[in-house]
């Protein structure tokens, strides 16, 4: 079995372990990457190695992606020599306009680089849940796993399940452009709420008032693009057909 480590300083003494226990180490098409760090590691290393399992040694790092403790790395690598291990699929969330896609394990995004709000509709399998216009930053579609992440931090309501079959939407500092409510006296519009919405269906915002945004995923500077929205654009998020594979011990 090919294996490798990546990560963070202190990995060569992972690669090590792993030679050390008569695993074969290679960074071509390796069966399994052991990841050293927090979520940032094995969020690079899913999209360095899409074909590979990833295993998450924790570094110090809070985070939800690298579950096993570092301290445990050899009951882990035990655990490999051994085959004593499940592999799990971990769906990916996907954002499309036109020929673009981009696709990501936390979550996919795009945001407003101009001084106007965005103006926008959305629409979840064809039904306007927030019955009219929004105005915002821009809009952003979260995995179970990223509901924790990027998710929660822009909304503070949902957080979903590692298993739950839904997506977490998110419009980004976005209110109603005709709904106001009253805070201390003064009317102003009605904050977005986030949708939890079954990973079967089709979110689509629809652009009204546009401009230069900024599309990625997983707050990775590789993935980012730069695009000029224009009315009547249509920007897709819905359940992506990639997955990610973990590798999952017996004490998981």
């Amino acid at each position: 079995m090919k294996v490798w480590a990546e990560g963070k300083a202190g990995v060569e003494l992972i690669r090590g372990k792993l030679e050390g226990r008569g695993l074969e180490l290679s960074e071509d098409e390796p069966e399994i990457v052991v990841v050293w760090g927090g979520d940032g590691s094995i969020l690079r290393a899913a999209r360095k190695y899409p074909n590979s399992c990833l295993l998450g040694l924790r570094e110090k790092s809070l985070g939800h992606l690298a579950e096993i403790d570092g301290s445990r790395s050899d009951y882990a690598i035990e655990r490999l020599v051994r085959k004593e291990y499940r592999v799990e699929e971990v769906p990916r969330v996907e954002l499309s306009l036109k020929g673009l896609r981009i696709h990501g394990l936390n979550e996919v995004y795009f945001s407003r680089e101009y001084e106007y709000a965005t103006r926008f509709r959305v629409l979840v399998d064809g039904e306007e849940p927030y019955e009219g216009e929004l105005f915002g930053d821009g809009c952003l579609a979260a995995t179970p796993r990223g509901s924790t992440a990027y998710s929660w931090t822009a909304g503070r309501r949902i957080i979903l399940k590692p298993d739950d079959k839904a997506l977490v939407f998110t419009p980004l500092s976005s209110g109603h452009l005709n709904k106001m409510v009253i805070i201390d006296g003064i009317s102003v519009a009605k904050p977005v709420e986030q949708l939890r919405v079954l990973d079967d269906k089709k979110i689509v915002v629809s652009i009204l008032v546009g401009g230069k945004n900024k599309f990625a995923a997983d707050g990775l500077a590789q993935t980012q693009i730069y695009v000029n929205l224009e009315k009547g654009d249509e920007i897709t998020f819905r359940k992506a057909k990639e997955t990610t594979k973990f590798v999952r011990l017996p004490s998981q």
